[in-house]
């Protein structure tokens, strides 16, 4: 009887204190309504207009996470990563290709929007003691980055910032760029602010003066097409490769017009991707998960005859090694890495910035801390990374008994839930 007491009156205490939560509860309790959510609503009503935020998607979107590679044992037998090649060429059919030491390439980082000086020396420096491309960004070709850079791909953006004939002439390669995963093919604007004396060259205006990104390219908007700015391009500087940038949306039809433009190569940048500064209301809800759309446009590109003809890069939420040769295996060619990259370069000196800082300030292009940013240092890291990465690739390209990086693909994954089998094609792990 005294037990049964005591129970009664732990679950009457229990009851009250239930009933005090309908006050007292807080919002973070309530799924879905995570301590950014709550941020970001409140940020909207403080200022009355969309939130920012960097980096890639808070929501968990399907990953490549759940798929596995197959282990080469006694029917297929092993190779010995030593004796992997992982040299990969971009734009075969061009008169001079890219040919590159590893599938990895340093994703569009746009000087002055997106990073700054020193993180710009980085990628070019960086992709050079790696053997590999950077990539300028949007806001065109930047003469540091070019000057250390040994293949250097510029974006031909909207603006046209950095994208004067002179500019193309000095490119190893031109991206047509269209828009990006985490925001889309959102335009924007420069505030005056924050146009200072070096940023205003890089963009052609005066220092000072607001500059705007429109939606369209100038020859889309006079009603042209692709393959005239292809065209254009070629006219310019005819020796290199020749390709288009576009998010992960409505692939096949977009690769329609990219087969007929006569593009060597097509970028998709998946939704969920990274961002320096892109809308929170994109990021999260904008865009194919890339691990979808990877598979999407390699058999796309095959049925149109066109495989062999544009090389598939893929980018937008790839982490490491694995992911990254999941991608090659799933029909992918290369890949940009864009936050890994940033993490691998600035890790080491994160302890420079002062106390509540992030690490951030160190690359971006409005933190305050560029000043501690180590250039060589930096370098060193990245291009380390890039390696060790290329060999963690060639590891595991050997135990699922290929030679070559190019020869993976998705006979040698397994799929760890239905739907991802169904999505990808791969076979499931539990037949």
């Amino acid at each position: 009887m005294l037990g049964e007491g005591i129970v009664r009156n732990i679950i009457d205490e229990m009851l009250e204190r239930m009933r005090e939560l309908e006050t007292t509860k807080s919002p973070h309790l309530v799924h879905g309504f995570s301590l950014l959510k709550i941020a970001a609503i409140g940020e909207r009503a403080k200022h009355g207009v969309p939130v920012r935020e960097m980096y890639g998607s808070t929501r968990k979107l399907p990953t490549f996470e759940e798929l596995m590679f197959v282990p080469a044992m006694i029917d297929v037998l092993p190779v010995n990563p030593s004796q992997v090649n992982t040299e990969v060429v971009i734009g075969k059919k061009a008169k001079k290709p890219l040919r590159i030491s590893t599938p990895i390439m340093l994703s569009a980082m746009a000087y002055g929007l997106s990073v700054n000086r020193a993180t710009k020396i980085c990628w070019g420096k960086a992709s050079a003691a790696a053997d590999t491309a950077c990539n300028s960004g949007d806001t065109g070709f930047f003469p540091e980055e070019r000057k250390y850079a040994r293949y250097y791909i510029v974006q031909l953006n909207r603006a046209r910032y950095g994208n004067s004939k002179e500019d193309i002439k000095q490119s190893d390669a031109v991206e047509v760029r269209f828009g990006q995963g985490a925001m889309g093919a959102l335009a924007g604007a420069v505030d005056d602010a924050d146009v200072d004396k070096d940023l205003a060259k890089q963009l052609g205006v005066r220092p000072g003066k607001s500059s705007s990104r429109p939606y369209l390219h100038p020859e889309i908007d006079q009603g042209k097409t692709l393959k005239d700015i292809v065209a254009n391009v070629r006219d310019i500087n005819p020796d290199i490769p020749v390709g288009a940038k576009i998010a992960a949306g409505n692939l096949e039809k977009d690769l329609d017009a990219i087969i007929e433009a006569g593009c060597d190569f097509v970028t998709i940048d998946g939704g969920g991707g990274g961002t320096a500064n892109s809308p929170e209301v994109t990021v999260n809800n904008l865009g194919v998960p890339l691990v979808y759309a990877i598979g999407r446009a390699h058999r796309h590109l095959v049925s149109r005859g066109a495989r062999e003809d544009i090389d598939l890069i893929v980018t937008g939420g790839l982490r490491d090694a694995g992911d990254c040769l999941k991608a090659i295996a799933l029909g992918a060619n290369a890949v940009y890495l864009g936050e890994a990259s940033l993490i691998a370069m600035s890790y080491s000196q994160w302890g420079k910035v002062p106390p509540g800082t992030a690490p951030s300030e160190l690359f971006l292009s409005f933190g305050d801390h560029e000043d501690l940013l180590d250039i060589e240092e930096g370098t060193k890291a990245l291009a380390n990374f890039i390696k060790a990465s290329t060999s963690e690739m060639a590891m595991l390209t050997g135990l699922v008994g290929k030679n070559d990086v190019k020869k993976v693909n998705i006979d040698d994954l397994v799929a760890l839930s239905e739907q991802m089998s169904k999505a990808t094609g791969t076979r499931p792990a539990w037949q």
